[in-house]
């Protein structure tokens, strides 16, 4: 199995100044989409831009984004039919 790449990105809200860490997730593993319905064909799991964190500091937001990476990278793979 190969390394997906990490695509997640950390960028500055306009309105308050926080910074927040956003990445695509899959809609099957954000509870959006029923599992079921993927494995049957009946409905295809697509990616959307979620915030997964919101801090004051550009370098606590790399931080905690180095500290979960797995988990976010975890929540960007789309689910697949074996």
């Amino acid at each position: 199995m190969k390394r997906r790449e990490l695509k997640a990105e950390i960028v500055q809200r306009e309105f308050d100044g926080a910074w927040q860490v956003i990445t695509p997730a899959s809609m099957v593993r954000l509870g959006e989409t029923d599992r079921e319905l993927v494995k049957q064909g009946k409905a295809v799991d697509l990616t959307r831009w979620v915030a997964v964190h919101v801090t004051n500091s550009q370098r606590q937001a790399k931080k905690w984004l180095d500290s979960n990476t797995g988990y976010v990278l975890r929540l960007s793979t789309p689910y697949e039919v074996a």
